[in-house]
């Protein structure tokens, strides 16, 4: 499969991943074939890219590292806190206890967890898939750095109440299309606090889960805020969530930007260790991540260009990609596949392409 610009994609082709909607519906399914109607409600929806399926059948697919259930499940649970803050309480806390123990347990259960895709979602339901994602990331970095069951259950309950205090504030400003005005930005702001008081006054969340909502927006360097806590003051928790709730923000599609490659985010997320971020922890989420996603089209030094059809965990810049285009930019007659991993360094990707296409 390969990830394509909607401008791209064209009636006749076919999906390989599902598409999803506001409040986590299923838009499209995998194995739909495109017609021109669906492509203009993609449009509406501010879809931006797809997955379409490889007429040359790749043999190595890639399995969702939880369970699309478990997605499901939390996304809802997170849906029915923001949507009912008042109604807030410790029984909604226990479904999201329970919830981040099965994605655990999914975790825990995979061998060599490796990223590797991105969701396609509409953009308005990023705050509640957001909050899925920076606890599911949050949880692998945690794993590679040797968290224990119960630690990693009270991250994961944090991670996934990171951003509650954003009931709290105007939507019309959360949701703004465009620049925020310092003092939109210093209401934005507030959702830490905001987010740490309601989660105070939860009996059945720990302190450590509650102070992610509060000092996910710190910075390594004393920057950041609410407290310009600076390096282990901040505690770890928060630490974890930081480079998460980043890369997942980064990597999305939002009202006022488009996403930005795997590739990208990571470079700026490394720009970035050991001022913004801790270094330690940037260290073990960047060995998590595939840097070049199943579906990215790519470029090499050689002028070839193709897509990434398979990761090896050990090898995170060296997929394995398939090639369908010489340096003259000519498409093969009979296109072929290159691991990167066992060929020499001096073959190596240079850059991301987006108009690679497969028929």
């Amino acid at each position: 499969m390969i990830l394509m610009p909607l401008n791209l994609v064209r009636e006749g082709m076919v999906t390989a991943r599902p598409i999803f909607t506001s409040k986590d519906n299923m838009l499209l399914d995998e194995g739909v074939v495109i017609k021109e109607r669906y492509l203009n409600k993609l449009v509406e929806l501010g879809i931006r890219s797809l997955y379409i399926r490889d007429d040359l059948s790749d043999k190595n697919t890639i399995h969702d590292i939880v369970r699309k259930e478990l997605r499901i499940g939390s996304f809802f649970a997170i849906e029915k806190i923001m949507d009912n803050i008042c109604y807030f309480d410790e029984k909604e806390v226990e479904n999201i206890r329970n919830l981040v123990t099965k994605i655990i347990d999914d975790l825990l259960e995979a061998e060599d967890i490796l990223v590797n895709l991105s969701e396609i979602r509409a953009l308005d339901d990023y705050t509640y898939g957001h909050c899925v994602n920076v606890t599911i990331l949050s949880l692998i970095t945690a794993i590679s750095l040797g968290y224990d069951r119960e630690k990693l259950i009270d991250l994961g309950i944090g991670a996934m109440l990171h951003d509650i205090g954003k009931t709290k504030i105007d939507s019309d400003i959360i949701n703004k299309p465009s620049t925020l005005t310092i003092m939109e930005y210093e209401q934005i702001k507030k959702h830490t606090t905001l987010g740490y008081a309601i989660l105070n006054n939860i009996k059945n969340i720990s302190y450590d889960s509650r102070i992610i909502a509060l000092s996910h927006h710190e910075r390594y360097d004393g920057k950041g805020y609410p407290q310009n806590l600076k390096s282990e003051d901040i505690h770890p928790f928060a630490r974890i969530v930081a480079v998460a709730d980043v890369f997942d923000a980064l990597t999305n599609d939002r009202v006022y930007k488009s996403r930005v490659n795997t590739n990208e985010a990571i470079d700026y997320i490394a720009s970035v260790s050991g001022s913004q971020f801790d270094n330690v922890i940037v260290d073990k989420f960047v060995e998590n991540i595939a840097r070049y996603p199943v579906g990215q089209g790519i470029l090499l030094n050689t002028g070839y260009k193709g897509y990434v059809v398979f990761n090896k965990k050990n090898y995170p810049a060296r997929p394995t990609v398939r090639i369908l285009y010489d340096d003259s930019g000519k498409k093969l007659k009979i296109p072929y596949i290159l691991d990167l991993s066992e060929t020499e360094d001096s073959i190596k990707i240079v850059g991301t392409v987006d108009d690679v296409k497969l028929f």
